[in-house]
């Protein structure tokens, strides 16, 4: 593999958001480095202090694509809102609940069927991996992030809750499209695993958890949920190129990441 910076000097540390990273500095096929300082991913950012504002201000944000679902966005707002000037890429500000009051987010509308065990965790994210690109939201999302690449002035930071999963699998296309080789995009991904604060995280999870689902659910599943596995990833590139014919075919037909738009894209980001 070869990489350009350790894993951890890619991680920028905040207060009050987790997994907060530069997913740029890699190595392309043909030599070129993606553009380090441009683009971000991380988990939400409603805990953000005015410190880590101060912080995001200064690392020259432009745009924030928010990957979550409407309810998730009223339950968490982001902490920037209404004080750094950000272009924002997101769902229609609306709350989707169904009829029985169930919110329509898949991952949590699973939860209430689950018998909360390590193993049902880890089915249901890897199903859930098989899905998450071809949800209509979700291609709505990545279309528009995609066509704001090549003209992107400043830095974007990207996320979803956690910034693993939703922003794991269009970090791992944006570096397919970089031309970043599988096994550097692979640690990038993994890299939630160190760089999420898991240990520090996961008690409160679990509280908030088994108040909302009222039972008791034991430290190990959550540990599950809050981990990426290479399995996960790799049953979504399996989905792309099962339904699509290949990972480019999906970006081209189903996202309109055609040639012309993939080479703008390296254009502006690799040198």
């Amino acid at each position: 593999m070869d990489m350009t910076a350790s894993p951890w000097s890619r991680v920028i540390s905040f207060e009050g958001i987790n997994n907060f990273r530069d997913y740029g500095g890699w190595r392309a096929a043909d030599g070129a480095e993606v553009a380090r300082g441009v683009l971000f991913r991380s988990a939400h950012m409603a805990r953000a202090t005015s410190a880590d504002l101060d912080q995001l201000a200064k690392l020259g944000l432009v745009i924030v694509t928010d990957l979550r679902q409407g309810e998730e966005q009223a339950e968490h707002p982001g902490a920037w809102i209404g004080k750094l000037p950000l272009e924002v890429i997101e769902e229609p500000g609306r709350t989707a609940i169904c009829a029985d009051g169930a919110p329509k987010a898949p991952h949590l509308a699973a939860f209430r069927k689950s018998d909360f065990s390590p193993h049902a965790m880890r089915r249901l994210l890897g199903g859930h991996y098989m899905t998450m690109a071809y949800d209509a939201r979700h291609i709505e999302l990545f279309r528009r992030y995609f066509h704001r690449l090549p003209s992107l002035k400043g830095g974007m930071v990207m996320h979803c809750a956690a910034g693993k999963d939703r922003t794991g699998i269009l970090a791992r296309l944006t570096h397919h499209v970089l031309g970043v080789h599988q096994d550097d995009a692979m640690e990038d991904y993994l890299l939630s695993n160190t760089a999420g604060n898991i240990a520090q995280r996961l008690p409160a999870l679990q509280q908030h958890m088994e108040a909302a689902y009222g039972r008791s659910i034991g430290s190990e599943a959550i540990q599950a949920l809050l981990t990426v596995e290479p399995a996960y990833i790799k049953a979504c590139w399996a989905a792309l190129e099962a339904r699509s014919g290949s990972v480019d075919a999906y970006l081209s037909n189903v996202l309109g990441v055609d040639a012309a738009r993939q080479f703008a894209i390296r254009e502006r980001l690799l040198s």
